[in-house]
């Protein structure tokens, strides 16, 4: 064997001592040092654990009533905007809803003074309800005509209820009372409502 050959095998083993040695070293640093550290940690995450899953699920409640506010301000936000722009006050809409009622009447044939006003003040909800009571006469294509003439109305009206009953001529045509509702914003409510959640006697102010 050549000298060059003895001097690579010993070059060979010296180097394998060499890892052999650094991974001993590793080995008990890691026994010494790193491995401790790992069960401290598991045992601090075993010990926090409840700790830790009654704040995900405070965080968790404390998100819902975030989301549960924020639907409220956005419905308390839109009912504002119903009040004031669609509804209105009956001031202000009363002569419009009429009138297109009384276009709905001449365009379908029926006689305005046979139209029977109700209305009735919702205090709870604070708002002044209109309901006119229409005769119609005809079938049901009649109706349906009829129907989709108020869905198409400028003014916020709403068929609360169809009354049907045949006439005297066999069946074939029917006598309809519809009845349109139409509902308007109330101030007075709202402030008389108030002042009685404030203790106070509706007429009195201050």
């Amino acid at each position: 064997m050549s000298r060059r050959s003895i001097d690579a095998a010993q070059w060979i083993r010296a180097i394998g001592m060499v890892l052999v040695c650094l991974a001993a070293l590793n080995l008990g640093f890691w026994l010494l040092f790193t491995r401790p550290q790992v069960r401290e940690s598991e045992r601090l995450a075993v010990g926090t654990d409840p700790q830790r899953r009654a704040l995900l699920e405070r965080r968790a409640e404390v998100e819902k009533q975030e989301q549960f506010l924020a639907q409220l301000e956005r419905a308390e936000a839109d009912l504002k905007r119903l009040r004031s722009e669609l509804l209105a006050t009956r001031d202000t809409r009363m002569i419009g809803v009429q009138l297109e009622v009384a276009e709905l009447c001449e365009r379908f044939g029926i006689d305005w003074d046979s139209v029977s006003i109700d209305n009735e003040l919702l205090v709870d909800e604070e708002l002044d309800r209109l309901v006119m009571t229409v005769p119609l006469e005809g079938g049901y294509a009649n109706l349906r005509r009829f129907l989709q003439a108020v869905e198409a109305s400028d003014e916020f009206l709403v068929v609360e209820q169809v009354g049907l009953s045949e006439a005297h001529d066999g069946g074939v045509m029917l006598e309809l009372n519809v009845a349109l509702a139409t509902y308007f914003d109330s101030p007075e409510l709202r402030e008389r409502n108030r002042t009685e959640r404030a203790g106070r006697p509706a007429g009195r102010r201050g």
